[in-house]
């Protein structure tokens, strides 16, 4: 089996440096770890009035990239975003749709999403959702709105034919979540953000079949081996770390 990235990012994020930061940058540690590929977004695009343009640049940066996904990003309180998906999945190729409802201001339950899940369903195409982006501690000048276990509940049983990718949520948040994401025959959530506990894959292998686990390393916001490693020295069989570490619907 490959190894995929399923959370990987290029662009800048405002008022923080951050050194690696290119496709280049991602393929190299990406090589250095036995990763094949990724599912790529723009950071940039969440920061843009119109996300399009970041993902014009960034299918110029993917064109060439043998492995690499586009995963484009969509506000869907923006008129005309059904648009932006037709134009993706026809110029860009795209793998998915990212959303980011803690920094566009709307909630699970929106009207507007849900015609956006529709349309994800009809173009077979996975929802990653993200819970957050990185450590709340750093939200000291932009404090995106939170994401409740509630609104994440509803909208797992709203949209239960949908392929949905749940991003760095922790491993307390999924143990909230454990009997939706059990009955949700697409949903998976990756491994970005199980820092909040000890032995988080062993705990969840022992709740959750492999095949709801996907490795994500949301780099370069986060450190790529400190979420590696997690699966890396996780003790739990070879077989489960490949079916982790690979991504099949």
């Amino acid at each position: 089996m490959k190894a995929v990235d399923l959370n990987c990012l290029v662009g800048h994020w405002p008022f923080r440096k951050l050194h690696k930061n290119t496709l280049e940058d991602i393929q190299n540690v990406h090589r250095a770890n036995n990763i094949d590929g990724g599912y790529v977004a723009s950071l940039n695009s969440i920061f843009y009035n119109d996300p399009f343009e970041g993902d014009e640049e960034l299918h110029e940066i993917l064109k060439d990239a043998d492995g690499y996904h586009h995963v484009l990003t969509i506000n869907p309180k923006l008129l005309e975003f059904e648009e932006d998906i037709k134009e993706g999945i026809e110029r860009f190729g795209i793998k998915g749709v990212r959303i980011y409802p803690g920094y566009h201001g709307y909630s699970l339950d929106d009207k507007d999403l849900a015609e956006l899940c529709r349309i994800l369903k009809e173009n077979d195409l996975p929802l990653f959702l993200p819970l957050r982006m990185e450590d709340p501690r750093l939200n000291y000048i932009i404090t995106p709105g939170t994401i409740a276990m509630d609104e994440v509940k509803g909208f797992l049983k709203s949209f239960p034919d949908n392929k949905i990718i749940l991003l760095t949520a922790f491993v307390s948040e999924l143990k909230q979540l454990e009997d939706e994401i059990k009955d949700h025959s697409y949903v998976k959530f990756d491994t970005s953000g199980l820092k909040d506990t000890l032995f988080s894959i062993e705990n969840l292998t022992a709740v959750f079949p492999a095949e709801k686990i996907v490795y994500g390393s949301l780099y370069p916001l986060y450190t790529f081996r400190s979420t590696y490693f997690l699966i890396k020295h996780a003790e739990v069989s070879e077989k489960v770390k490949a079916k982790i570490l690979s991504c099949s619907w």
